[in-house]
């Protein structure tokens, strides 16, 4: 019989020594391994004391940024910085307009941000120019060189920030090889070659100027004497305004002005507006503003306020027939005989030889050279460039 099924067994006084021993046994052990666990987990336990956790490792940093009191709290990123629109500038840098030809591209430029527009920061130059030419063409933040000698010194007037500005890149001209300028960015052209002449020109092959690759003239109408005040008409006028139109060459014309008042200035340019007649005159009507040189004349003391009305009544006579306005000056003239912000709303020629021109302000225009030499015309002539199409306004 077996003892499992013996109940008398747990009286033996042998078994339940040993029961109890085998208790004992079990509990020690127990106990010890409890008591190596937690000894062990003490070890890597430190105080929960702000003071001695550590604090998160810091961004590598390039050797180029040095660490100041300024960026010391930028030290650490957050989760925020990890954001992925935040690799991008939340406000979206806009780029300089074009900036004028002649400008010193090694000049600063810094955001205004009250203006939304960038302001060309004036750099102290420790370098000697190394010519008189280098000198004329320095262009700092608010000054521009206006002397139209090559070789004369430099005399600078002040940038008014509020006329709109030269959009052209230097960078963005070159010179055909009959010797004109174009204009062109990323491969495209976006200029007219032209000239403007007068009866100074004589008589004009105009078939050769044609096939000499002139896309439009600007034909001289008269001129107003700058003493007498006397109206005259050009001799070749009728002459160079058929050519022109029988040549498939846009037209254009300009009358040299000395009007001192208003009245003067319309008389002037329905003088234009007559001399069009029926021809296609589809590239503008100029009122021409030039100092005379060497000499007095009726409109040397007028003041900057008063010879800009007078631009602006011819101009606006000349835009109540249709026609496109325009006013040419030399960037002296503009500069310093002129009140621009009467003037803005209309076109400019410019009429400056400079290889590259140090002008601020936008222009439509530009007479680049007195030396022009175009087949069918035996003299010299002024060349221009046009960054405008008038015929397709």
């Amino acid at each position: 019989m077996s003892m499992l099924h013996d109940d008398d067994w747990r009286d033996s006084p042998n078994i339940r020594l040993k029961f109890a021993i085998g208790c004992v046994i079990s509990s020690l052990a127990i106990l010890l391994v409890l008591g190596i666990t937690l000894a062990a987990n003490s070890k890597n336990r430190k105080p929960a004391n702000a003071s001695t956790v550590s604090a998160p490792s810091p961004i590598q940093r390039t050797p180029e940024v040095e660490e100041t009191e300024e960026n010391e709290n930028d030290r650490y990123r957050t989760a925020d910085d990890l954001n992925f629109w935040h690799a991008y500038d939340p406000e979206e840098k806009e780029s300089a307009s074009l900036p004028p030809a002649g400008f010193d591209r090694d000049n600063s430029a810094k955001k205004d941000d009250r203006k939304g527009e960038f302001q060309f920061q004036e750099q102290e130059d420790t370098t000697a120019p190394t010519s008189q030419e280098e000198e004329r063409k320095k262009v700092s933040a608010n000054r521009f060189d206006v002397n139209e000698l090559k070789d004369g010194e430099a005399e600078f007037a002040d940038i008014i920030g509020s006329i709109p500005e030269n959009p052209y890149f230097e960078e963005g001209f070159l010179t055909t090889d009959k010797g004109f300028k174009e204009y062109a960015l990323n491969g495209r052209k976006s200029s007219y070659a032209g000239i403007d002449v007068s009866e100074y020109q004589k008589n004009i092959d105009w078939i050769q100027v044609a096939e000499s690759g002139i896309d439009f003239a600007m034909v001289r109408v008269g001129s107003r004497g700058y003493q007498s005040g006397k109206l005259t008409v050009d001799d070749r006028l009728q002459d160079n305004l058929r050519g022109c139109s029988e040549n498939g060459i846009k037209i254009g014309l300009y009358f040299y002005s000395q009007a001192i008042n208003e009245a003067e200035a319309m008389e002037e340019a329905m003088t234009c507006v007559l001399a069009a007649g029926s021809y296609p005159v589809e590239y503008p009507i100029v009122f021409d503003s030039e100092s005379v040189l060497n000499d007095s004349s009726r409109t040397e003391n007028l003041t900057k306020e008063q010879l800009s009305n007078i631009a602006k009544a011819f101009c606006d006579t000349v835009a109540q027939y249709g026609y496109s306005p325009m006013i040419g000056a030399t960037k002296k003239q503009f500069a310093t005989k002129m009140d621009l912000s009467i003037i803005s709303a209309y076109d400019w020629w410019l009429f400056d030889t400079d290889e590259s021109t140090v002008f601020p302000y936008r222009f439509k225009m530009w007479q680049y050279s007195h030396e022009g030499k175009v087949g069918g015309i035996a003299d010299p002539v002024n060349i221009d460039i046009s960054f405008v199409d008038y015929s397709n306004r």
